[in-house]
């Protein structure tokens, strides 16, 4: 099977989950803007309460609708506070 430029390339992360081997990925969640007020950064929190939900699919050929292949693996959700004062 040919691969095509944009595999070759490096463009696209590599998402493969190896075999017997533990994979750990750390994402950014934007939880505030920044601003600039009088010269300093001002941060104003979006929300105080969130919730993260993950979902682990296998898609072979790179589609969630493609009914007979992609499969949901695991799929969590977590809900998260931030208290006031940062804490």
């Amino acid at each position: 099977m040919g691969r095509g430029p944009y595999e070759k390339s490096g463009l696209l992360r590599d998402t493969s989950i190896p075999p017997h081997k533990t994979i750990k990925e750390e994402f950014s969640i934007p939880v505030y803007t920044e601003k600039q007020k009088d010269g300093k950064t001002v941060r104003d929190i979006i929300a105080n309460d969130f919730t993260i939900d993950v979902e682990l699919w296998y898609l072979p050929y790179g589609r969630k609708d493609d009914s007979g292949n992609a499969q949901k693996w695991f799929t969590t959700s977590k809900a998260m506070r931030i208290e006031e004062g940062g804490k």
